[in-house]
C-alpha cells in the first residue's frame, strides 16, 4: 500500500485546518441590510427656497429692463429736407430717443405726427434730425427767397447752415454810380461814416482801381454744393427785395462772404462802411 501521508503538506491536517485549529478561509461577515433613499417631497425647505430665488430674480430682472427702456417715439426728418419745403406724411418718420425733461419740449411726439404735416419749413433739416417747432415758419414770418451765390474756391469761411453772412462784390470803376438806390438793401440806415462815404450798401467809393461793396447784410447761408469748377454754389436766404442783387452779385466774377460773429446779446453789430476803394481784380 502506498503511503499517502507524503501528499500532505507540512503540518497540513484533514479537513483544512491549519496547526493551530483555524479554518484556512476568512469567515464572510453579513451585508448590512440595503437602506433605500426616499424621494423629497414638495414641502422640502431647500426646494421652496430655490423656487423663491428665481421668482425673485425674475421679478426684479423685469422691473430693471422696464425701468431701463425710458425711449420715447418722436417724429424726425426721414430724408434731408430743404427750406421752404411743405412738409408730407412721407418726409416723416417716427424714431425713438430718450430725452431730457428741458429737451423734450421742443420737439413733437410721435404721437402728434399728423400736425406737421403741410408744414413750411423754415430751414434746412436733414436726414433723422429731430423736428422742432422752431423748424418752421410762423404765421408773422416775412417773405423771403431763396438764391444760389457762385463764390471762388478760397473765398468764403467755414459756414454751417443757419450761419449769417455779409456778401461783398467787387466792382470795377465807373460800374455803379455813387448814391444809387438800386443798391441798398434796405437793412442799413443813409446816415454817413467817418470817412464820409453813404452806409447805402451797394454804394462804391470814388476809386480808379474799382471798389469792394458790401449787397447783402446778415443774411441766412442755408448750405453749399461744389459744383464741376471747383467753386461752391451758396445757397442764401435774402429779402425779397435783396433778391436780386443777390443774383447780381453771383454774375460779377468775384464774390466775397464774411461770417458774422454774434455778441453777447445776439446782435452783429452795425454794417459799418460799406464801400471800400478797391486793389484790382
Amino acid at each position: 500500500m502506498t503511503d499517502l501521508a507524503p501528499a500532505l503538506g507540512p503540518g497540513s491536517l484533514p479537513g483544512g485546518r491549519g496547526p493551530s485549529g483555524r479554518s484556512a478561509d476568512p469567515i464572510v461577515p453579513p451585508s448590512p441590510p440595503a437602506r433605500r433613499l426616499g424621494r423629497r417631497g414638495w414641502r422640502d425647505g431647500r426646494l421652496i427656497f430655490g423656487v423663491l430665488i428665481v421668482l425673485v430674480s425674475v421679478v426684479l430682472g423685469a422691473r430693471l429692463f422696464a425701468t431701463a427702456d425710458r425711449t420715447s417715439a418722436w417724429v424726425a426728418a426721414k430724408a434731408d429736407l430743404p427750406a421752404g419745403h411743405v412738409v408730407s406724411a412721407g418726409d416723416l418718420v417716427t424714431v425713438r430717443a430718450q430725452l431730457s425733461d428741458a429737451t423734450a419740449g421742443r420737439y413733437y411726439p410721435g404721437r402728434r405726427l399728423k400736425e406737421v404735416v403741410g408744414g413750411t419749413l423754415a430751414r434746412p433739416v436733414g436726414a433723422g434730425d429731430l423736428i422742432s417747432g422752431s423748424d418752421f415758419a410762423g404765421p408773422n414770418t416775412v417773405a423771403t427767397r431763396l438764391v444760389p451765390i457762385v463764390v471762388q474756391a478760397g473765398r468764403l469761411p467755414d459756414l454751417a447752415p443757419g450761419d449769417h453772412v455779409d456778401v461783398y462784390v467787387f466792382q470795377a470803376s465807373g460800374a455803379v454810380g455813387a448814391g444809387d438806390a438800386s443798391s441798398g438793401t434796405g437793412s442799413s440806415g443813409g446816415t454817413g461814416n467817418a470817412t464820409g462815404q453813404s452806409n447805402g450798401v451797394g454804394t462804391p467809393a470814388v476809386g480808379g482801381a474799382g471798389a469792394e461793396v458790401l449787397v447783402l447784410h446778415d443774411v441766412e447761408f442755408l448750405g453749399q454744393q461744389r459744383i464741376a469748377s471747383g467753386d461752391r454754389s451758396l445757397t442764401l436766404r435774402v429779402p425779397v427785395d435783396a433778391a436780386i442783387r443777390a443774383v447780381a452779385a453771383s454774375q460779377s466774377g468775384r464774390v466775397d462772404v464774411v461770417k458774422l460773429v454774434r455778441d453777447g446779446q445776439g446782435q452783429v453789430g452795425a454794417t459799418g462802411p460799406t464801400a471800400a476803394p478797391g486793389y484790382g481784380r
